[in-house]
């Protein structure tokens, strides 16, 4: 099919241009007209066929059917923007599918912008690529609609999903560099024992001469892991295989993540991180109209740590049976008291969202302080861990040839 450049103006009347697909140019007016577009001008490339169907088959193999939610962030705030300027919604969503630069991502908005069109709720047409809107977004959008404060709402979301990035960013970014100076400590282990010992060995031994202790216990050691390293893998992989197995049980997996609260050092950074996250979604819910009940039940299934989760649909159907969520989470170890008594209040004075928000600060401060501690802990002892390595090796594998060195001097004197 040809392929026709356009110029025209969208529903807020700004200036835009791109390109449409089309069997005939009556057929690519009618189609920029259903996205809301006037003024069109277009017109035909001599080669449009051919260039329509290469960038379909370079958009087929270089798509991917993946949205980041750094992504979906962007989507969000654009179509609150437009919401919020008195663009409805099968508008504001067509307009948003044309600027968006992920092919799948595009192409999705717009079949959602033809459900609208068919008579299907907003928020009905999200829930319909769940990997894409989870139960989150879909349930918020419902609520806006419902209240008629979808562009609040919607703005809400956006603010969510970008504090969401920026958590795991720092998170990221946190434990980048301890990861790179543990592979490097790794590779440096490798080369050691695999390289350089054996190399060593190989001189000594034309030396005929009795070599000292720590020498010994470093050529030894080389010895154990070059002799066993098939086993040693081999345990690995069975290790790997039974713990994957474990896992797969539910309440294998539950216990696994139960111990994420009980390693020393990393347990509290680690329970800043996801109650950050909980509390940050809850009280979004909450700030949206979302009933409490429902929050809680929404907010949990972002959780990926399986143990919390159970302990938060306790909480949930504790409170369907009339019990506060203060009172519920103050038997549960897990949750400080401080937020458990900001929750009391927030309970007492009818001003929940507020003392979530309060929360979700308070964790967003701590989540700042731990991930800056984590660098500051871990770095230090991976790097003094590598040098104590290098340095115990290049002693032991030098302390030959010096102590050669000195008989030999003592000789000519």
């Amino acid at each position: 099919m040809p392929k026709f450049k356009y110029k025209a103006n969208n529903s807020l009347g700004l200036k835009v241009s791109g390109s449409v697909v089309a069997s005939s140019e009556n057929a690519a007016l009618s189609e920029l007209r259903m996205k809301g577009f006037s003024q069109i001008s277009l017109s035909q490339s001599a080669f449009g066929g051919f260039l329509a169907d290469l960038d379909a088959k370079l958009k087929k193999s270089t798509s991917s059917t993946k949205v980041s939610l750094s992504e979906l962030a962007v989507v969000a705030r654009q179509l609150s923007t437009l919401v919020n300027a008195g663009v409805n919604v099968l508008e504001a969503v067509s307009d948003v599918a044309v600027m968006v630069q992920n092919a799948y991502f595009s192409s999705v908005l717009l079949k959602i912008s033809e459900d609208v069109r068919g008579g299907s709720n907003f928020s009905d047409a999200l829930a319909k690529y769940p990997k894409i809107f989870d139960n989150t977004f879909v349930s918020m959008v419902a609520v806006g609609e419902k209240s008629g404060k979808l562009a609040k709402v919607l703005s809400d979301l956006a603010t969510h999903i970008e504090n969401s990035v920026k958590l795991r960013r720092k998170i990221k970014s946190a434990a980048s560099y301890p990861m790179f100076v543990g592979s490097f400590f790794l590779i440096v282990f490798c080369g050691i024992v695999f390289v350089l010992i054996p190399k060593f060995e190989e001189m000594f031994a034309s030396f005929g001469a009795e070599l000292p202790w720590a020498t010994q216990v470093v050529i030894d050691v080389s010895h154990f892991v070059v002799d066993r390293i098939l086993y040693i893998v081999a345990l690995g992989v069975l290790a790997y295989i039974a713990f994957r197995i474990w896992t797969k049980n539910p309440e294998g997996l539950k216990q696994w993540h139960k111990l994420f609260f009980k390693i020393p050092k990393f347990s509290p950074i680690y329970t800043k991180m996801v109650f950050a996250n909980f509390f940050q979604t809850l009280s979004t819910l909450i700030k949206s109209g979302v009933d409490i009940v429902s929050s809680i039940q929404i907010a949990a299934n972002t959780v990926n740590n399986t143990y919390l989760r159970s302990i938060l649909e306790d909480i949930r159907t504790a409170i369907v049976g009339g019990n506060f969520f203060s009172a519920e989470m103050d038997k549960h170890i897990l949750f400080p008291k401080m937020v458990v008594r900001m929750t009391a209040v927030g309970e007492k004075t009818g001003q929940m969202e507020e003392m979530f928000l309060k929360i979700t600060d308070y964790y967003q401060d701590e989540v700042d302080a731990a991930v800056a501690s984590i660098s500051a802990i871990i770095e230090p002892v991976l790097i003094v861990g590598l040098g104590f390595m290098v340095g115990i090796c290049v002693i032991a594998l030098y302390l030959p040839i010096f102590n050669m060195a000195n008989a030999m001097v003592n000789q000519n004197v």
